[in-house]
């Protein structure tokens, strides 16, 4: 079973980049047009488009690739803001995943999967991810997966 949002991934990263684009298109209009209330203009308009890449950025976007085989688990994520750039990856074979956490966080707008696998050492614990990139379903499915593989119920 493979979990990929990389159409929604697509999306995300592009409203990024439309969106400062816009920003600063309006920008310059608003300077070479010389509007006379620039200041109050521009200043509603700047907290408008701040706040919005501050709430994408809070929610922690990623594109995911969950995928399960025969023998392993595999979790590929990279962050879909513009400000980082390193994919990371979590791999657990089957009989070593011990079990996961679900915490939703920002009043339920971000959810976060956190992967503990049992070693030899002991219990190791992965960063967590935010899966709130993935539709519903496939949350929903990447959970039952988990659930099913996991060895504490």
């Amino acid at each position: 079973m493979t979990i990929n949002n990389q159409n929604r991934a697509a999306w995300i990263k592009l409203f990024y980049y439309v969106f400062i684009f816009l920003y600063l298109a309006v920008s310059i209009i608003l300077i070479y047009l010389k509007a006379k209330p620039i200041y109050p203009i521009f200043g509603a308009i700047s907290g408008f488009v701040f706040a919005c890449i501050a709430l994408s950025l809070s929610l922690n976007l990623n594109y995911i690739i969950y995928q399960e085989s025969e023998e392993k688990i595999i979790l590929r994520y990279y962050p879909l803001h513009p400000f980082h750039q390193k994919f990371k990856s979590i791999e657990i074979p089957k009989s070593q995943l011990s079990h996961f956490d679900l915490k939703r966080k920002l009043f339920g707008l971000r959810p976060e999967v956190t992967l503990y696998q049992q070693t030899e050492r002991g219990l190791a614990k992965y960063p967590s991810v935010s899966i709130s990139s993935l539709t519903k379903s496939s949350q929903a499915e990447m959970i039952k997966s988990l659930q099913k593989n996991s060895k504490k119920k």
